[in-house]
């Protein structure tokens, strides 16, 4: 099958891309001694997991969402970390049957309650637990001069293996100058580090120091406390980190969507089939044509259409016509493969293989 022959909207991940980014990112990491954690949040799909795995120098999927994880788990895999907290005690009893089911489950901490429930209801299997260090976002986590004690408290309890600390600053991923970015991260992650160096001092087991993103691993490998890291958005990439400056390794973007003109009766203007229940909205990231590899300057994609449709806009003198095909760099991943079922895998224009999007809608 021709990917021309696909229906549209689609989702598509071109495999030479997609593999070349996995082994460029496996090569960067491992060069500096850490290993890798990818994050399945950006895209639900166990088999792009399994491959993360397969690649090599990576010790375990995150997930984002309980449900995730449980849907990874039921793909077979064996070493997950959930790295939002999970604290509803409904939830708490699906993580100690999940911790049950597979080898190693790790779950990120950051309250005293959630500590006391579930050190209550680990009573077949100890559960092993990171704490959330807030790095000064806001979002989740315990503050830095906090995780120490917090820590003590964690090791009280007999049921709970404390392994590490994590530490994610999503709000610096997307800076868009490297510099700022490099400097921005490598300051909260040496705080962050110093709080790790804490706690081995007093706690044997806290042997894990994780967290970055794509935006900022290429800093946040040269501190040395680091173990692992989180990245997610390098194996498919998107038009908001394109945007973006990047150091030493560049990631090319694996993920398309294929859509399709279906008005073109204005000048300089066309309508397509992806609007916003295709295409995640990101202020100021809109999709980009891409053909042949080369990303077109000369048409703008906007939202303003509304949800079925998208709207093109280029110069008078460029032609389109209803039925003529559209590839675009999508705005952002994580959200927009959330709206799909699956993955169309293509090989220059031959279609290899269909992906299912399990985990799309595990919110919960």
């Amino acid at each position: 099958m021709l990917k021309s022959e696909l229906d549209t909207p689609s989702l598509i991940l071109d495999i030479d891309i997609f593999e070349e980014n996995l082994k460029k990112m496996r090569d960067f990491v491992l060069a500096h001694g850490k290993k890798l954690r990818p994050h399945a949040k950006t895209h639900k799909c166990p088999e792009i997991a399994k491959r993360q795995l397969a690649c090599g120098n990576c010790i375990g999927i995150c997930a984002a969402k309980l449900a995730e994880a449980e849907g990874l788990a039921a793909a077979g895999i064996q070493d997950i970390l959930i790295t939002s907290p999970v604290t509803a005690p409904w939830k708490m009893k699906r993580v100690m049957e999940l911790n049950q089911k597979i080898a190693n489950l790790q779950v990120t901490v950051d309250n005293v309650e959630q500590i006391k429930m579930l050190a209550e209801l680990a009573v077949d299997k100890k559960l092993h637990v990171l704490i959330d260090v807030d790095p000064e976002m806001g979002r989740t986590g315990v503050a830095y001069n906090e995780a120490l004690s917090f820590g003590r408290f964690i090791n009280g309890f007999s049921s709970l293996v404390l392994d590490g600390v994590q530490c994610y600053a999503g709000h610096l991923q997307h800076i868009v100058s490297a510099e700022e970015r490099a400097a921005a991260s490598t300051y909260l992650m040496q705080k962050g580090a110093e709080v790790f160096n804490a706690l081995k001092q007093e706690i044997p087991t806290c042997r894990i120091f994780t967290g970055t993103g794509t935006g900022t691993s290429a800093a946040d490998v040269l501190i040395d406390e680091v173990t692992d890291i989180q990245v997610g958005s390098y194996c498919m990439m998107d038009a908001e980190y394109l945007a973006v400056e990047h150091q030493e390794v560049q990631y090319r973007p694996a993920l398309r969507m294929l859509s399709s003109v279906i008005s073109a009766n204005h000048s300089g203007n066309a309508t397509i089939d992806a609007g916003t229940k295709a295409i995640y909205v990101t202020p100021g990231a809109p999709p980009q044509v891409i053909e042949k590899e080369k990303i077109r300057k000369d048409m703008v994609y906007s939202w303003d259409y509304g949800d079925e449709h998208g709207h093109l806009m280029f110069a008078p003198e460029i032609s389109m016509r209803a039925g003529d095909r559209v590839e675009l760099i999508v705005s952002h991943c994580d959200p927009t493969v959330n709206l799909f079922d699956e993955l169309y895998i293509v090989k220059g224009d031959e279609v290899i293989d269909k992906w299912e999007i399990t985990l799309r809608g595990c919110c919960k």
